[in-house]
């Protein structure tokens, strides 16, 4: 199906690229960090300082940004053994049922990630080394839970897509 005949296509056309650039920004990063890292450390024996930290971080901010874009593009690991002999009707009511019960989860993941970046504010947390504020991540990290929680709604509002060993 178009994507612009889609429900809620917006998110598709506005928030997918978004976040994509910034995940691919942000992989850019941890490569170019990753190499240079490497260099200093074997070649001049002066590795990154915090170098650790900023690789952590770097790679749960990845993660969290793509979490919502593989989301709406129905892009997750799925095991499809029954969908060649569920009827029509029945794959529609699972493909409802499941991502509504995930968007349900994930939207409780994102109001506990949220407290606990309060939480983590009000005890003043950073990291060891570079004394990087914590809290600011695992807010993005909240409001990012929330946008995949809001995806899997979104999910749950189209044509479910029935996979079959020939499209693999």
């Amino acid at each position: 199906m178009d994507s612009e005949k889609q429900p809620l296509a917006v998110f598709d056309r506005v928030i997918g690229p978004l976040l994509g650039y910034v995940a691919g920004i942000l992989l850019f990063c941890l490569m170019t960090l990753t190499c240079v890292d490497v260099i200093g450390r074997y070649f001049f024996n002066m590795p990154v300082t915090g170098g650790f930290e900023l690789t952590e971080m770097m790679l749960a901010a990845l993660i969290f940004f793509g979490l919502p874009l593989v989301t709406i593009r129905n892009e997750h690991v799925m095991v499809d053994l029954l969908d060649p002999v569920t009827p029509d009707w029945l794959l529609r009511i699972q493909h409802v049922v499941s991502c509504l019960v995930c968007a349900v989860a994930t939207g409780y993941l994102a109001w506990r990630l949220w407290l606990r970046a309060i939480n983590m504010a009000a005890a003043g947390e950073t990291t060891a080394q570079l004394k990087l504020n914590i809290p600011y991540l695992t807010f993005s990290m909240s409001v990012l839970m929330g946008l995949t929680a809001l995806a899997l709604v979104i999910l749950a509002c189209r044509r479910p897509v029935r996979h079959s060993a020939s499209q693999v």
